[in-house]
């Protein structure tokens, strides 16, 4: 058995993506978060430890550190996020998420992806089961008690073929020019929405642990259904460019974002990954 943290804090900058879209969609832009190990060969117990801070006017707001299991061909992730900095002075917000299911050829496929945090003695919980690409149940807390009449439903059509914000995130490709060029079709438990990639050239990002290119994305958010029409935020965020960097930290033929800019009507939140360790 192999243990392997690694991901990213996309929850927590989520946080403030929700309060802008009055959903709860945790991981966006994901955001969203990822596998930083990827699916590195190592020995039993080795440890791959991934550190991810969230600012926001460059000022720090959040941290989060993931842990990844690899057992042969299934794979299992644990993460835990908190407010920190400023952010602790103004909320405070703690949580876990979790994934896990198949080592493929082609990835990772998710079965199941869970989300639980509290944020200022309010919480919300995510439980999503998946099978083949397809949503096989989702269950949140707490349950909208009423539509509004501008609310868009999610479509049982529209689960058919999605990914979660954690797993989904990572990119297997041998082709780093192909990294950018590809939509994501994402499900967390409330909304369903596609994250539109699109190339935007190379820069290096360096921190302990790696150093090197890193394929520069930019990201534009299509709702598709379990939002509200009339929210203010999302027509914000609509209209934004976002930025996802992705870089091989772990496998030349995998990418994980380490880097996200995320434009909010109080500043850009930016999310970067701080250090990578082995033990």
């Amino acid at each position: 058995m192999s243990r392997l943290p690694g991901s990213c804090p996309f929850p927590i900058a989520a946080r403030g993506l929700r309060s802008m879209m009055s959903r709860p969609i945790l991981a966006i832009t994901a955001l969203a978060a990822t596998l930083a190990a990827g699916l590195v060969p190592v020995r039993a117990e080795q440890t791959v430890t991934t550190r991810y801070g969230v600012s926001i006017i460059g000022l720090p707001v959040g941290k989060a550190s993931f842990d990844t299991t690899i057992d042969g061909s299934r794979f299992s992730v644990k993460g835990t996020l908190s407010s920190a900095g400023l952010g602790s002075l103004v909320s405070n917000t703690r949580g876990t998420s979790r994934v896990a299911g198949k080592v493929t050829s082609r990835g990772f496929a998710a079965e199941s992806y869970g989300l639980d945090y509290t944020s200022d003695a309010k919480r919300w919980s995510s439980d999503v089961a998946f099978s083949g690409g397809r949503v096989t149940s989702a269950r949140v807390g707490p349950k909208r008690a009423k539509a509004k009449p501008d609310y868009v439903p999610v479509q049982r059509a529209q689960l058919r073929s999605v990914v979660d914000p954690l797993s989904g995130l990572m990119i297997k490709t041998g082709d780093a020019a192909s990294v950018c060029r590809r939509t994501l079709p994402l499900y967390d438990g409330w909304s369903r929405l596609d994250l539109k990639l699109s190339p935007a050239g190379t820069r290096r990002f360096d921190m302990p642990g790696f150093s090197g290119n890193a394929a520069v994305c930019k990201l534009r958010i299509d709702p598709v259904s379990g939002y509200d029409r009339s929210s203010k935020g999302l027509k914000f965020l609509k209209g934004q460019t976002l930025e996802l960097w992705f870089a091989p930290i772990a496998r030349e033929d995998v990418y994980v974002p380490v880097y996200a800019h995320i434009p909010t009507t109080v500043g850009p939140l930016t999310l970067s990954a701080l250090s990578v360790s082995v033990d």
